[in-house]
Order: C-alpha cells, then sequence, then structure tokens
C-alpha cells in the first residue's frame, strides 16, 4: 500500500495546494496516512464540511495522477514528509500554519539549531560581507548549526554560499515545485546543497514561482528556524514579511545595523529601534543569545565586531581627507592600502563615530 499512500499525499498536495490548514486538519484528524486511505471521500468532506473535496481527491483520475507523482518522485530522490512524519522539522510542526506535506531532496536531518537568513536582494558589499563573516564564525565556533534560506539572489545567496565553505549543512526553501530551481542561475549552488543539506518546498511538481507563493514559502523559513537573522534588508519586502512571521512565532530574531540614511538597512536599524531583533554585531551574539555554546570558546581574533578596523588604518584615512576637498573611495583605496570591501566597513565605524561625513555624489570629507 506505500505507493498508494504517497500517492494519496501527492494527490492532497494538489487538490488543496492553497488550504495547507485543511490539510493539516485532516492528516491529523485521521491520525495516519493508512486510515485517511480507508476511510475516503465521505471523511474528508465530513471534516471539512464541504461538499465534493473528499470526491475530488479520491477520484480515480486523481489518485492515478497521484501515483505517477509519486514515482517521478522515487525516481529522483524526493522524500515525501507529512506532518505525521517523524522526519519533520519539530518547531515547525509547533506553528500554527505549518504545511502539512514537504517535498524534500537532500542528504541532511533537520535538526535542533536552524539559523534562517534573509535579506534583500541587493545586497551591498557590506551586507555580504557581514553575512559571510557571522557564517564563518559560527562554523568555527559550534557544530550542529544549520543555516536556511530562499535561495534568492543578495542575502540569500551569500548565505547559503558561505555555509557550502564553511561544510555547514545548509537548506533551501524554494517557492515552486521541487522540479523548479528558482533563480535558475543558482541551479549549480542547489545541486551542491543536496549533498550539503538540500532544497525543500510544499508545492507540488511544475507548480511556478508565482508572487503569492513567495509570502507562503516565508513562513517556512520563520517557522522552521531556531533563530532568523537579517542580514541587510529595506524597510518593506520579502525579508520583513519573514519577520513577521518570526515574531508570530516567538522565535528570536537578529539583525544588522547599517547607516541611517542607507536603503538597504533601513529595515534592520528599524527593527533594531523598535527591538524587535537584537542588535548582531558579530556570530558571538547569536551563539550566545540561542545557547549554542558548549565547547564553544570566544576566539577574540576569530570573533571581531563588523566594526574593527585598526587605528592605524583609521588615521591614514583621517588624513588622506579634509573637510573641503572631497575624495573618492578608490582614492582612499589606494591611500590605506586595503580593498573596497574593507574599506566601506572601515568609513562606516567612522561615519557612525561621527570623525567623516559622505556627500551626495558619494564623495568623502574630513567631518
Amino acid at each position: 500500500m506505500e505507493i498508494e499512500v504517497e500517492a494519496l499525499l501527492c494527490a492532497m498536495s494538489r487538490v488543496l495546494i492553497n488550504h495547507p490548514a485543511k490539510g493539516c486538519l485532516v492528516l491529523k484528524e485521521a491520525g495516519s496516512i493508512e486510515r485517511l486511505f480507508k476511510e475516503g471521500a465521505s471523511f474528508v468532506d465530513g471534516l471539512l464540511k464541504v461538499d465534493g473535496i473528499g470526491e475530488m481527491l479520491f477520484s480515480k483520475e486523481m489518485m492515478e495522477w497521484g501515483r505517477q507523482e509519486a514515482l517521478w518522485m522515487r525516481s529522483k530522490g524526493v522524500r515525501l514528509i507529512s506532518i505525521l512524519s517523524d522526519g519533520y522539522p519539530r518547531v515547525l510542526k509547533e506553528c500554527p500554519d505549518p504545511p502539512f506535506l514537504l517535498y524534500y531532496r537532500g542528504s541532511a536531518s533537520f535538526g535542533e539549531r536552524i539559523l534562517s537568513i534573509v535579506g534583500t536582494r541587493v545586497a551591498s558589499p557590506y551586507g555580504a560581507e557581514c553575512v559571510e563573516r557571522i557564517v564563518a564564525d559560527i562554523a568555527e565556533s559550534c557544530s550542529g548549526v544549520q543555516i536556511v534560506s530562499g535561495l534568492a539572489l543578495g542575502i540569500d545567496a551569500c548565505a547559503h554560499k558561505a555555509a557550502l565553505e564553511a561544510g555547514m549543512e545548509t537548506i533551501a526553501v524554494l517557492p515552486c515545485g521541487i522540479d523548479i530551481i528558482y533563480p535558475s542561475a543558482h541551479r549549480d549552488m542547489a545541486v551542491r546543497m543536496l549533498d550539503q543539506g538540500g532544497v525543500l518546498t510544499e508545492y507540488p511538481r511544475d507548480t511556478k514561482p508565482l508572487r503569492r507563493n513567495f509570502l507562503q514559502r516565508n513562513r517556512i523559513i520563520a517557522g522552521m528556524c531556531s533563530a532568523l537573522l537579517v542580514g541587510e534588508s529595506r524597510i518593506s519586502g520579502g525579508s520583513m514579511s519573514t519577520v513577521e512571521y518570526a515574531s508570530s512565532y516567538s522565535k528570536d530574531i537578529f539583525a544588522v545595523p547599517g547607516r541611517m540614511w542607507d536603503a538597504n538597512s533601513y529595515g534592520c536599524n528599524y527593527l533594531i529601534s523598535r527591538n524587535v531583533a537584537q542588535l548582531c554585531l558579530n556570530s558571538s551574539t547569536i551563539i550566545k543569545s540561542m545557547g549554542w555554546t558548549d565547547g564553544y570558546i570566544s576566539d577574540i581574533k576569530r570573533q571581531p565586531t563588523l566594526f574593527s578596523a585598526s587605528e592605524e588604518t583609521k588615521q591614514k584615512l583621517l588624513l588622506s581627507l579634509s573637510a573641503v576637498k572631497g575624495r573618492t573611495a578608490d582614492f582612499l583605496c589606494a591611500k590605506a592600502g586595503i580593498d573596497i570591501r574593507e574599506l566601506s566597513l572601515v568609513l562606516l565605524e567612522m561615519e557612525m563615530d561621527g570623525q567623516i561625513r559622505k556627500d551626495v555624489s558619494g564623495l568623502w570629507y574630513k567631518a
């Protein structure tokens, strides 16, 4: 009966694609897929108080479609994980609106230490550097942490890439069917993740990445994590919707600060100012707050704050600047002997300290 059970799950996924709460209700009331299979259409229609859904679900055509789907999933190594399964992410199951079925392909089991990372699709060098440092330091500082994100451009990709390079397991949550990698530019990254994490979705095969799916997907990113980190975000958009979900689930939320007039950091600065998110200056902020400290020894050299420029570098920059003549970033890179990523961090710290200022054209001055 196993293939019939999987066929029924696939059929449910198609019939109830936009009604995950109904799917959860049916499965939880049935107690097992086997019982649901035996009870049939009358059980579903009676439970949902809706005529026709059960008949549609158990129709010959739908069950045959489900069987073909289940066979395809098996051929591709895709696991069907229902909310009744032991393999379902524990903390996601405890949320008020979990998916009733996950399609999952990968090598990782869902652990107890999951850090979800979200942010803007147009990440700045500063935002990318912050996320890369935090992920790399967490990998070195404590074990068993998995990185979850949405495989999108920008901060999502930075998080996945940093995790892969650090040897961490990383899982992507898709807004489409498991047969579609979105965006397609990240296909190679997704393939790497199959051996070092995985990809999952609640949507059946051939489901396109529609706008509404992204918002639904964000609740999974928020729901399955132990903590959420906002690496860089504008005041509105997908990242902030994920924060709303995480807040409603009482998750620990962290945000990386940025310049007060940088639109890419408006969201993070707002979350910190409203006490929605904790100020995150380095990986130890997350590690200590989450209690992931077993075997953890703080190494100051390995755990610098994000603003860690040496005084010598600052002095070089101050000597190169004038209160009346502006200097470009390229000029300052050459004078200080550092690359643009490091320079952006140094300038940010000096700007926040009131030592320097920048005009609308991007030129830097001594304050």
